[in-house]
């Protein structure tokens, strides 16, 4: 999505002609799913993407007529093969497209968009898809609600899309809703912007550089944090947010960290993980993964209890050895299985640590605790 808006602004500020087809509502088994979009031009050009095969090809035939016609249009279209399509994309649900043609005209608003995205604050965009106004069809506001950012509607209209707003806010998915306006009834889709969450690398090692990868394929926005220019530059991340090159757990401590970053530790050595980990054990994030052996693992706990460094209550929401038990060997598995268990905690929540733990690893979670029990009840005796 991040990739369809930068390239939309500079669509609009040559003046060229684009189609927005955007996937507003889907039912069973859908190839994408409600927020998905792609820009179609005239040469053929398709920036994004709302499924591939038929769904994208109906909806570029679409998109072209609306360049035409200058109307906007909402369509659905069967994914089955009783509906005749060849290209293998049966997938048997049902998508929900709407196809707008997009002006210069429009640009203040999303320009306006992307500078709320870039100050990290969540809004909702409100679109108008049908209504007894064809001429309200695709207007656009962009609003949190509470207040308006951006608006292409007149301000009476505005208060019936706040309760729409606040709902999209809590649920963080797209959504359509029916919106009242004294007797007029609007189907309106409601898409909530969030701030992507920070994946914060400690270590721009093998396994760092390929997590940073990940990692901004997936939506984070990537920190990677090392002492080693040679290893932590743009050269070796370049879709990291940010570089800082210093003593790691330096870095660490005087990072921002709110409850949307995740850490990662994959430092050189145990002496780093450490340092990196006791840096970040009191803080907010939502998730903390170490790497390691077993044996690390044992000696960095034991260490920290007995100087009363943390308690049990913080190691126990540490993810290590950090990431699903795929089986993972190589640079590159490793990567993903730490990736894997990052979309888990952040599609799921905020998971039960230690649960989660004995579930994705062969780590004997009960030995570990029977190692570490003098030293936590010597911890337990200083408090």
């Amino acid at each position: 999505m991040k990739e369809v808006y930068a390239h939309l602004l500079e669509l609009l500020e040559a003046g060229q002609e684009c189609a927005l087809g955007l996937v507003v509502e889907t039912q069973g088994s859908t190839p994408q799913k409600p927020g998905a979009q792609a820009l179609f031009l005239r040469d053929g050009r398709v920036i994004g993407t709302i499924g591939g095969g038929c769904l994208e090809m109906e909806s570029r035939r679409r998109a072209l007529l609306s360049l035409d016609n200058g109307q906007a249009c909402l369509f659905d279209l069967p994914l089955s093969d009783d509906f005749g399509w060849d290209d293998g994309l049966i997938c048997g649900g049902m998508a929900r497209v709407f196809v707008q043609p997009l002006h210069r005209e429009q640009e203040p608003l999303f320009r306006r968009l992307e500078e709320l995205r870039a100050q990290r604050r969540p809004f909702v965009e409100a679109l108008l898809l049908a209504g007894p106004l064809p001429e309200w069809v695709g207007r656009r506001c962009l609003l949190d609600g509470q207040q308006v950012f951006a608006s292409e509607l007149p301000s009476e209209f505005l208060p019936c899309l706040l309760a729409g707003a606040a709902k999209a806010m809590e649920r963080e998915t797209p959504g359509v809703e029916e919106v009242r306006h004294g007797p007029q009834v609007w189907r309106v889709y409601f898409h909530p912007h969030l701030p992507h969450p920070t994946l914060l690398i400690a270590g721009a090692g093998h396994i760092g550089r390929v997590l940073g990868h990940l990692g901004a394929l997936i939506g984070f926005e990537v920190v990677v944090v090392d002492d080693r220019r040679d290893f932590a530059n743009r050269l070796r991340f370049p879709e990291a947010k940010e570089i800082v090159v210093d003593d790691i757990a330096t870095a660490l401590a005087r990072y921002p960290v709110d409850e949307d970053t995740y850490i990662v530790i994959v430092t050189r050595g145990h002496r780093h993980d450490a340092a990196a980990l006791r840096a970040c054990l009191a803080s907010p994030a939502r998730y903390i993964g170490m790497i390691g052996s077993r044996r690390k693992i044992h000696l960095i706990f034991r260490q920290f209890l007995e100087e009363g460094i943390a308690t049990p209550e913080q190691l126990a929401r540490i993810h290590t050895p950090v990431g699903l038990n795929i089986g993972a060997v190589t640079v590159e598995e490793i990567a993903v299985s730490i990736v894997a268990e990052l979309i888990a905690v952040r599609r799921r929540g905020h998971a039960d640590s230690v649960s989660s733990m004995r579930a994705s690893h062969p780590v004997q979670w009960e030995k570990l605790q029977e190692i570490l029990r003098p030293a936590i009840s010597r911890s337990l005796e200083r408090v």
